[in-house]
C-alpha cells in the first residue's frame, strides 16, 4: 500500500472516530452507520440534526479524544423562557437569539401541562451558561438547535422528565429522544400522568380549525 493510500485511510478513520465520539457524547447513541446504510439503500430522508452532524465531520474528526461536547455555535445566558420549547438567549456580544429546541415539542401554554413545561425548562436553564448547537433557522426566524448546560442535553432532559414530546416528524432519526419518551411514558412522568395527553401539533391543528369556523 502506498504512503498516500495509508494517509487517506488514516484520515477516514480519524473522521469516523470523530463522528462516533460526536454522536455518543451528544446523544448517548451512535447512529451514523445506520444513516450510511439508509443512504446506500436509497432510504435517505436524513433529518436536519443528521445533516448538521455531517457538516461537523471535519471538526469532530480533528477533535481530541476525551472532549465530551461539540463546539457550540452560540453561547450565553437565557433571558426569557417563552414556553417549554422556546427560549431567548443573550450572547457575549449582547445580541439576543430566539431558540427553538430541536427535536422536541412541548405543550402549548393553553394546553394541560403547558405552564408546567415552561416552569420545568426555566428551572433547567436558570442561572446557567448555555451552549447551543444550531441545526437550522425556521420559518419564523428562530434558530433551531440543541441546548447544553453543564454537559447536559436540555432537549433530551425535557423529554426524559415528561415535559415534552419527541417531535418525530422533524427528528425521526433521534433515537435518544425516542427512548427518553418511551421511558417517560412507561413511568407516567410529567404530562404522561394525564389520562389522554394531546400532542401539541394536534392541539394547534384543532385550534386552527376552531378559529376558521
Amino acid at each position: 500500500m502506498s504512503a498516500l493510500s495509508r494517509k487517506n485511510l488514516t484520515r477516514v478513520a480519524v473522521i469516523l472516530l470523530g463522528l462516533t465520539l460526536f454522536q455518543y457524547f451528544s446523544n448517548g447513541e451512535i447512529t451514523w452507520h445506520r444513516q450510511v446504510l439508509a443512504t446506500l439503500t436509497g432510504d435517505d430522508g436524513a433529518d436536519p440534526g443528521w445533516r448538521h452532524a455531517a457538516d461537523k465531520l471535519e471538526e469532530a474528526g480533528a477533535a481530541r479524544e476525551g472532549i465530551p461536547l461539540p463546539r457550540f455555535d452560540i453561547s450565553g445566558r437565557i433571558v426569557r423562557v417563552a414556553d417549554g420549547d422556546t427560549v431567548s438567549l443573550l450572547d457575549g456580544d449582547n445580541k439576543q437569539h430566539r431558540i427553538r429546541l430541536f427535536g422536541i415539542d412541548a405543550p402549548e401554554l393553553d394546553q394541560p401541562h403547558g405552564d408546567r413545561a415552561r416552569e420545568a425548562l426555566a428551572a433547567m436553564v436558570s442561572g446557567r451558561r448555555l451552549g447551543v448547537v444550531v441545526v437550522e433557522t425556521d420559518d419564523y426566524g428562530r434558530l433551531v438547535g440543541t441546548l447544553y448546560a453543564d454537559g447536559g442535553n436540555i432537549n433530551l432532559a425535557m423529554v426524559q422528565q415528561g415535559h415534552a414530546w419527541w417531535y418525530q416528524h422533524f427528528a425521526r432519526h433521534e433515537r435518544p429522544l425516542e427512548a427518553a419518551q418511551r421511558d417517560a411514558v412507561e413511568a407516567r412522568r410529567g404530562l404522561w400522568a394525564g389520562s389522554d395527553p394531546v400532542p401539541p401539533w394536534d392541539w394547534r391543528r384543532q385550534q386552527r380549525l376552531n378559529n376558521n369556523r
